[in-house]
């Protein structure tokens, strides 16, 4: 009766038609920034940065399998010394794997975001995504409330159900708005606001009911980088989202090392941990060398949803790389950032 019931919540939980479904997220949000405010996009140092990140979760007691992948990727043009401003197109595209209902969602995405330069320390952004969401579930491993006989649950009766659609196909409009302060590659804090979903598309899958509507999704965060030896940095970060009726809180911090720090082969180590209030835990190592950065979490559940999952939670792998095509703009006096 257990593995029936974690079935069903599994079901309810996922939005099936008439429900309502939170966005897919990441832990190691900071990295994901076309799926969090896409004025972030040009917010690294160099002229491209292409990057994965890959999330596993709840994959206990039949729970079903949660598993979300995302590719994505950024151009900056424009980019000159001594100019004010450039801009950064991106691409993102999405893949996510939900429970029994095999509930997915892929989602292609491009955006653009302008960059004006205040003065040496000072930046400001901001930007717009466009994308198409695809989302469809199947009915083969579900089981329903006409399917109980009286003792136990028997697929082979007929659930009653039926549905229109098993598929939906929509448009997203979101953006957002970002602000730099930094001194130098190790003393910077930055801060936004993204908007998602802004055009409150239409989601349910069935053509008759009632009309149900994916809330825009707001996104207020911060990161900050600060040295204070010569080779240790604090890092800290922090994310409040909303979406309808749900929230998130997210807060964490982390040591950097500086193993080396020859130019072109240096070498970094992050160790840290986040808290994501009510939820979990996230314990967190990442290694940053020369152009490349690999980081690594897992959540842990301290919620009580802890009972179903075994305190298990989530495993999340983050991987990005940098090209720099004028690594002289990496020591601009007029832009420190970039």
């Amino acid at each position: 009766m257990k593995k029936h019931i974690y079935a069903l919540f599994a079901v309810i939980t996922l939005g099936i038609p008439g429900m309502r479904a939170q966005d897919l997220h990441y832990s190691q949000f900071y990295l994901s920034t076309l799926n969090l405010n896409p004025s972030m996009v040009g917010i690294f140092p160099g002229d491209v940065r292409i990057g994965t990140q890959m999330r596993s979760q709840w994959y206990v007691n039949n729970l079903g399998q949660y598993r979300t992948f995302t590719a994505q990727g950024a151009y900056k043009t424009g980019v000159r010394p001594y100019k004010p401003h450039f801009f950064t197109l991106g691409v993102v595209f999405n893949y996510d794997y939900a429970g029994d209902s095999k509930l997915s969602l892929t989602y292609l995405g491009l955006s653009g975001s302008y960059s004006h330069i205040l003065n040496p320390s000072n930046i400001i952004s901001g930007g717009v995504i466009v994308g198409i969401h695809h989302r469809r579930f199947r009915l083969d491993d579900l089981l329903w409330d006409n399917q109980w006989n009286g003792e136990v649950v028997d697929p082979s009766l007929p659930s009653g159900e039926n549905f229109d659609l098993l598929s939906r196909t929509f448009l997203d409009i979101g953006a957002g708005f970002n602000y730099v302060w930094q001194k130098s590659y190790r003393k910077k804090v930055h801060a936004g606001l993204g908007m998602l979903h802004l055009n409150r598309p239409q989601v349910n899958f069935d053509r008759g009911g009632q009309r149900i509507r994916l809330s825009p999704r707001f996104a207020l965060h911060a990161n900050a980088t600060w040295p204070l030896l010569d080779q240790l940095d604090i890092l800290g970060h922090g994310l409040f989202q909303f979406q309808n009726p749900y929230r998130e809180l997210i807060i964490g911090g982390y040591a950097r090392f500086h193993i080396n720090k020859q130019r072109g082969k240096e070498l970094m180590f992050s160790l840290g941990l986040s808290h994501r209030f009510g939820d979990a835990v996230i314990p967190k190592i990442a290694v940053e060398w020369s152009n490349w950065y690999a980081g690594l979490s897992y959540d842990i559940t301290t919620s009580d949803f802890a009972r179903a999952n075994g305190r298990l939670g989530g495993a999340e792998l983050s991987v990005f790389y940098r090209i720099v095509h004028i690594p002289a703009l990496q020591q601009s006096k007029i832009c420190p950032i970039y």
